[in-house]
């Protein structure tokens, strides 16, 4: 299993460019640009307050906004090369919690492949706090 901040990177090869006989080379991305991206697309969907640190050890840690959201974001590489993504999240008050979390679970699935080329396994989102304001 891969946290968010390992050292590990996740790695796809670049098909050859058209015209060209052989590859050139590998791409690395990073489990934190991977979160970097799920966090910010899941701050983007209304109804979604902030990221959530489960490991926070004050109060103030666990509520990350945007420059520390990827600390809400747990990736995981499965053994089919898939990604599972957990997001931690604190959703605004009188939010359909529901089907926010289920807009959260599109977007982001829907921008890491379409940034990443990334095959998802899951996308699971955790509210882990409401804010009542």
């Amino acid at each position: 299993m891969t946290e968010t901040g390992a050292p590990q990177t996740l790695q796809y090869d670049i098909p050859p460019a058209e015209g060209m006989r052989q590859r050139l080379g590998a791409t690395r991305v990073a489990n934190e640009v991977v979160a970097q991206i799920a966090a910010l697309t899941a701050l983007d969907v209304p109804g979604v307050h902030a990221m959530y640190h489960a490991g926070g050890a004050q109060q103030i840690d666990r509520i990350l906004r945007r420059g520390s959201a990827h600390k809400g974001v747990r990736v995981e590489m499965l053994p089919d090369d898939s990604l599972r993504l957990d997001l931690y999240v604190v959703m605004e008050a009188g939010t359909d919690l529901p089907r926010m979390g289920g807009e959260v679970q599109l977007r982001v699935a829907e921008n890491i492949e379409k940034q990443l080329g990334l095959e998802l396994a899951e996308v699971n989102v955790f509210i882990s706090e409401v804010n009542f304001g």
